[in-house]
């Protein structure tokens, strides 16, 4: 699931918008009834009827992701200026403000796969599903330029995190002219499960990935939580990192979630 400016995974988005829940779209706080006296008024579920070629505008507030969606009962706030949703279903949530090209995802449990080269996109076996072994693998790897280095982080309600910031190096060698930047393409993970064969996310030009990784419990069950900022250029990252640090400092875990 990809909500961005390269060049993969055009398919992918019109399968996810497919399978999205056919729950209605949430109300903003000014649009929802009274709550009588002394009732808290309960968190509006956010609407799955959105993607990439139909945007869902999202009022302002407080929404928590309901059944079919990466993680049921994730919190997160929308502050005011126009957020549209462009995804929400098992395979990611995706949203944008007002700028072309922006995005704020959220994705579960991403596999890493070959940077460039043929058969660019493959699982790569050898590389963990962990914080600590995805960021080794990606600020190892001559195909990434790492323009902030990892450091820890706390997200949202106590998410302890490991953030970075990454590019598609100058000395990259995709291969692939289906890439408009190529030579100068890398791609980074793959959701085999939910995604489908051949689709995957990846960074090109001068486009740059925010990643937050945090390890996380569902049910007792270790994975590992992506939120992802992405825009097409360093100084857009900056822009889009001031417009959407409210969602990030609002995510709130599941009430059968922790952070390890």
């Amino acid at each position: 699931m990809r909500r961005a400016v390269t060049w993969q995974l055009t398919v992918m988005l019109a399968v996810a918008a497919s399978a999205c829940g056919s729950s209605a779209a949430p109300a903003s706080p000014t649009q929802q009834a009274s709550s009588p006296a002394g009732t808290a008024r309960p968190t509006p579920t956010l609407t799955t009827h959105c993607s990439d070629g139909a945007p869902c505008s999202i009022g302002a507030g407080t929404y928590v992701l309901g059944d079919g969606t990466v993680l049921p009962g994730f919190t997160l706030t929308v502050p005011g200026g126009g957020w549209h949703g462009t995804g929400n279903d098992p395979g990611g949530l995706s949203l944008s403000p007002n700028t072309p090209n922006d995005f704020f995802t959220v994705w579960d449990d991403l596999t890493a796969v070959k940077s460039t080269g043929t058969g660019h996109g493959t699982v790569l076996t050898n590389v963990g599903t962990t914080p600590e072994a995805l960021v080794a693998w990606m600020t190892s790897n001559p195909d990434f330029t790492v323009v902030v280095p990892p450091a820890p982080a706390t997200i949202g309600r106590g998410i302890k995190a490991t953030s970075l910031v990454v590019g598609a190096s100058h000395s990259a060698h995709y291969g692939d002219p289906t890439c408009p930047s190529n030579p100068r393409c890398a791609d980074l993970f793959t959701n085999r499960a939910l995604w489908g064969a051949n689709q995957f996310v990846g960074v090109a030009g001068d486009e740059e990935f925010r990643i937050y990784l945090a390890a996380i419990t569902v049910s007792g069950q270790p994975q590992t939580l992506f939120v992802v900022l992405d825009a097409p250029t360093d100084a857009g990252l900056t822009q889009l990192a001031a417009e959407a640090a409210p969602i990030v400092n609002s995510l709130q875990l599941p009430a059968d979630a922790a952070s390890r």
